[in-house]
């Protein structure tokens, strides 16, 4: 008896769950895969990025609220590019994520490497800790804006 019953309650579990993923399935449509990048790395970032290039903080503009992201918006002298045709002076929002929020210094230059232009300026896309630019990290970068576009 309790080996029959044991039957009924596995083919019970068995028919629910196909037909549940008979559901699920029906729900889930064609569509649009999102390709992870390791943001915290110039190698990764980079293939991910329109532009790559050094430049000096002129100054912190303002702050703002964007997509529910506390923003700040900076004036940046472009120096020199390693890709992309960025040039002059430029707006790049930086929205830091780690707390307390770093705070890019007036006349420190770094490294962006940033997505293409739109009303916010150059949008950040590596989110790492953002280091004035030192003997290192030119070469670093300049290896990495070298590495092919990542496909979209």
């Amino acid at each position: 008896m309790g080996l029959a019953a044991g039957a009924v309650v596995a083919g019970a579990l068995v028919v629910g769950g196909w037909f549940g993923y008979q559901q699920l399935e029906a729900q889930v449509a064609a569509g649009e895969v999102l390709r992870g990048y390791d943001a915290y790395t110039p190698a990764g970032t980079a293939p991910h990025s329109e532009n790559v290039f050094t430049g000096r903080v002129k100054a912190f503009e303002e702050q703002r609220d964007i997509d529910d992201w506390t923003t700040d918006i900076y004036r940046v002298d472009v120096v020199s590019v390693l890709r992309g045709n960025v040039r002059g002076t430029v707006l790049v929002p930086f929205a830091s994520d780690k707390e307390p929020a770093q705070r890019l210094v007036d006349g420190e230059t770094y490294v962006f490497a940033t997505q293409g232009q739109d009303a916010d300026g150059y949008w950040l896309m590596y989110q790492g800790e953002m280091k004035p630019v030192d003997d290192a990290q030119p070469a670093v970068w300049k290896e990495a804006a070298a590495l092919p576009v990542a496909p979209e």
